[in-house]
Parts: C-alpha cells; structure tokens; sequence
C-alpha cells in the first residue's frame, strides 16, 4: 500500500509537533519582543518632562530606560536564534522527505525528469522555503503585532494621531497589495528561468562531444543567454518594486510627524483637543512614529521572501505529490 504523499505544509506541521519546547520559546521570545519594544519611548518621555519641568531624573528611572533597550535587543536576538534553529530544523525534515521520495519514484519518472532541475527543488526551493518561516511568516507575525500593538498605545497618548494614522495605514495597505502580486509574478518567472539554467548546465556537459561534433556551441550559448537574460528580466521587475517601496515609508513616517508636530503646536483649542501634548510625550510619540513605520518597511521585505518562498513550495509540492511506484 503506497503512503500517502506528504505536502510542505505536513512536513512543517510535523516538524513542530515534534519540537514543542523549541516552538513554545520561539512564541515566548517573539511576545516578549513585542512587549518589550513598547516600553522605552514610554520611559523615555516621563525622561524629557521631568527634564523640561526642571525635575531631578531619579537614577532608577534612566537605569531603567537602558534596561528596557537591552532587554528588547536580547529578546530579538533570541527571537532570531531560535528561528534559525527551527529553520535549519525544518530544512533538514523537508529534504529527508524529498530523498525518501526520491528513491520511490518509478524509473521512467526519474528518466523523464531534468536533473538540474530536481537538484534545483533541493538546494534553492528548500532554501527559499526555509526563509519563509526564519524571515517571512513568523516575522511577519511579529511586525503585525508590533504595529497593533503601537497602534493601541499611540491612541491612549495622542488621539488625533491615532485617527491619521488609521486613515494612512488602509491606503498604504492597498499599496503594498500592489506591489505584492506584481511582485510575485517576477518571483515565478525568475524560479522558472532559474531551473532552466539549472537543467542546461549538466544537459550541456552530458552531451558535450555531440554538441562539438555538431557544431552547436553557438546554439546552446544562445540558449543559455535567453535563460539568463529570462532571470534578469524577472530579477529587474523585482527589484524595481522594491525600491519604490522604501523611500514610499520613509516619506509617509516624515509626512505624518511633521503634520502632528504642526496640529500639536496649533493655537485651536478643538485641534489641541486631539493633538495636544506635553515635551517627553511628543518625544515619545515621534520614537513611536519611527517604530511603527519600520516593521511596516519589513513588512515589504517579509512579503518579497514570502512570494519568492510560494513559488518554491509549489514546485516542492508538485514533486512531493508524483506517483510512487506501486
């Protein structure tokens, strides 16, 4: 009786079933992170008012800022060392489930099949697979998190910024869609490109001496080149995108200080109302601006991986589910 084909999604299930400690410190270490990063603007600004009130800083309280940024670098450090134990973890399953499936496919299946290719799905698509779990998904997860979770205590300190903030982060989101699938088509045709070159070396190499007693060198160096150029093409698609995806954050985190800084400083009482706040707390509020808009830059880069790790889990996939031989 054949076994039934395993999928990367099984095999990533099984390996967390497996490692329950590793996995319930890699969620201890990514929550602490969150919270963590949350606090020092907090600490920070209670810092500047009592300095612009012209109070003595108690030691504890300075201490205690220094403590809170070493305690979120180290639970990020830890966050990432464990990520890259469970990827490496990961890896390991996922190609000992490809090389037992290796050895049952039927002999005309592997003789149909482009070497270059299935040791393309080996090193590169597992690779990309594993980067979807060490700085894609779980990542992501915890940029999320963060933005949530800046969000909320941004709306406690300041309110009217929470409401531009809502209304900036929807349309920044349809942007980012944008630039997802444009991006995840370049990502496919690079992966096709990349496996066609992958299969032209060791075909060229087999069939050396008919290619030269042919006369087809010029042939297949065309042929490679239009592989090579195919990559770069989807390469370039892809990294256009990314570039116009940074300086977009950077300009909306200016934008969106030097408007609250202004509404703060207005002489209306109904907009100070809203935007309305002491020294340290615009202090804090301009570090939280800063905070919020870098996860969502990574949140751009997390999104490339995750489009370029899909097209390796599919071409995984479709290797994984073949016919094994009865």
């Amino acid at each position: 009786m054949n076994r039934k084909n395993e999928t990367v999604c099984s095999v990533v299930l099984g390996t967390v079933r497996r490692q329950p400690l590793l996995c319930t410190a890699l969620v201890l270490a990514v929550a602490g992170a969150v919270a963590a990063s949350l606090l020092p603007p907090l600490v920070l600004g209670r810092v500047v008012d009592r300095l612009t009130a012209r109070q003595v800083v108690p030691f504890a309280l300075a201490l205690g800022y220094f403590g809170l940024l070493a305690l979120s670098g180290g639970l990020d450090s830890l966050r990432e060392s464990l990520l890259t134990v469970f990827g490496q973890k990961m890896t390991h399953a996922l190609r000992s489930e490809m090389s037992r499936k290796l050895t049952k496919l039927p002999a005309s299946t592997l003789a149909g099949q482009n070497p270059g290719e299935v040791a393309a799905r080996f090193s590169g698509d597992v690779d990309t697979v594993e980067a979807l779990f060490t700085s894609g998904i779980i990542s992501m997860v915890a940029d999320a998190c963060r933005i949530i979770s800046i969000l909320a205590v941004i709306a406690v300190e300041n309110t009217g910024l929470a409401l531009v903030l809502l209304v900036i982060l929807p349309l920044f989101a349809i942007f980012t869609r944008f630039v997802q699938k444009r991006m995840l088509a370049a990502q496919l045709e690079n992966r096709r490109a990349v496996a066609a070159v992958s299969g032209q070396v060791p075909e060229t190499l087999h069939n050396i001496r008919t290619i030269h007693a042919l006369g087809l060198e010029s042939y297949m160096e065309q042929r490679y080149d239009q592989r090579i150029g195919e990559s770069y093409a989807a390469m370039e698609k892809t990294n256009f995108y990314d570039a116009i995806y940074s300086p977009v954050v950077f300009l909306l985190n200016a934008a969106v200080v030097g408007i609250v800084m202004l509404l703060s400083a207005s002489g209306n009482a109904d907009v100070l109302a809203l935007f309305g706040m002491s020294v340290g707390t615009s202090v804090a509020i301009i570090n939280y601006i800063s905070r919020i808009f870098s996860p969502i830059e990574s949140l751009g880069m997390e999104i490339q991986t995750i489009q370029s790790a899909m097209a390796g889990v599919k071409r995984i996939d479709a290797f994984l589910n073949q016919p094994e031989r009865a």
